[in-house]
């Protein structure tokens, strides 16, 4: 007889953003001070293994893969309009993966329950994933489920493919962790500390962004001024370690690249650990969550 176990499959995921100041009047009472629109989405997807150890695979996808000359082709071996986003070819790679994912854990008793279903899992608020995610997130080829809660407060939305019908589940991850900022969920789930990497975000916009990121020099300490913060986002010592962490990169792009996949990996551990908690008591954490 099949003995429960909990479904370790499962993708974390983050947005770059470009940010446009700038004073817009929307109406006599709202004006619109900044818009933000997507850079890049990166991912850490977890394959787990028979023995409950896992790989990961990395992916990133942007602006710059846009402007490729393979990006067409890219399209067509996943059947996407040419119109397609980078967000639309990750999506698509992500079913792919998650059909995989099922097929290898797969009950061999056919009559147990076991859903063709893959969480995806973002930090940040929901509104602001949602955001941007949400153009995606319906196509020929996917459709969107109606979210819990709202647009504007999503919890859990769902998206099934027409023709896998595999399903993605894009969850806000705090409604596994509770309120809780990474740095503390990172500290109280993972045995081991984790050097957080830094990036000047705030200096790149959608003017920009392509001469900024292709530079092959670091960013001065001047440009982690960050007008959030009212001062400077890292300390000296920080920028010290953010030279010595520059130099295996040949870009500012580059670096960006593994900053930002960074953050998504960073999570996975504390998951895998929540998992392995709940199912002492065959329960599956990822259906478990605080939806209210």
């Amino acid at each position: 007889m099949d003995q429960f176990k909990a479904w370790r499959g499962f993708m974390t995921y983050e947005f770059e953003t470009l940010s446009d100041q700038g004073m817009k009047n929307i109406t006599d009472y709202i004006t619109l001070l900044s818009q933000l629109s997507r850079l890049s989405i990166l991912s850490t997807e977890v394959h787990p293994n028979i023995d409950n150890s896992y790989e990961l695979v990395k992916r990133c996808y942007s602006l710059f893969d846009e402007l490729s000359n393979y990006y067409q082709k890219y399209l067509e071996n996943y059947g996407l309009p040419s119109n397609s986003s980078f967000v639309h070819l990750l999506l698509a790679q992500t079913f792919e993966s998650a059909e995989q994912i099922y097929w290898c854990k797969k009950y061999s008793d056919e009559n147990f329950p076991f859903d063709r279903l893959f969480k995806v899992l973002g930090w940040n608020n929901s509104r602001f994933d949602i955001a941007l995610l949400l153009d995606a997130l319906e196509c020929e080829l996917w459709t969107m489920g109606v979210p819990i809660d709202s647009l504007n407060n999503t919890k859990l939305i769902t998206v099934t493919n027409k023709k896998l019908y595999m399903k993605l589940q894009f969850i806000y991850a705090k409604n596994l962790f509770g309120p809780i900022t990474l740095k503390a969920c990172v500290k109280d789930y993972d045995d081991k500390s984790e050097h957080k990497d830094v990036f000047p975000y705030e200096i790149i916009n959608s003017k920009n962004w392509n001469e900024v990121l292709m530079k092959t020099e670091p960013f001065e300490y001047e440009d982690f001024k960050s007008q959030i913060k009212g001062g400077y986002s890292i300390t000296k010592d920080e920028y010290d370690q953010y030279l010595v962490d520059f130099k295996r990169f040949n870009n500012r792009l580059e670096y960006l690249k593994y900053y930002n996949i960074s953050d998504t990996e960073i999570v996975v551990e504390p998951l895998m650990n929540l998992i392995d908690i709940f199912e002492q008591f065959n329960i599956e954490s990822q259906k478990y969550q605080n939806v209210k």
